[in-house]
C-alpha cells in the first residue's frame, strides 16, 4: 500500500485564497516545511490535516521579519 501526505502547507492570501505549497507525511515535517516557507515569504500560513479535513494547530501567522 502506498502513503500519502497527511499534512499539507497552504498559503492564505486574500485574492487567490488558500493555495497547497507544500504536502508533509509528519506534522514535524511540515512544521519544518512552514518554518522554512516563512523565512521567504510573508503570506500567512497554516498546517491542514488533509485526512480530518480540517487546520492542525491554530498556526496562521506572518513571518517574522
Amino acid at each position: 500500500m502506498q502513503t500519502i501526505g497527511r499534512f499539507e502547507l497552504r498559503t492564505i492570501s486574500q485574492h487567490f485564497g488558500q493555495t497547497v505549497v507544500g504536502i508533509y507525511e509528519t506534522i514535524d515535517e511540515a512544521l519544518e516545511g512552514r518554518d522554512l516557507k516563512m523565512k521567504s515569504q510573508d503570506l500567512p500560513l497554516i498546517i491542514y490535516d488533509s485526512i480530518n479535513d480540517e487546520p492542525v494547530l491554530p498556526l496562521t501567522r506572518k513571518a517574522k521579519q
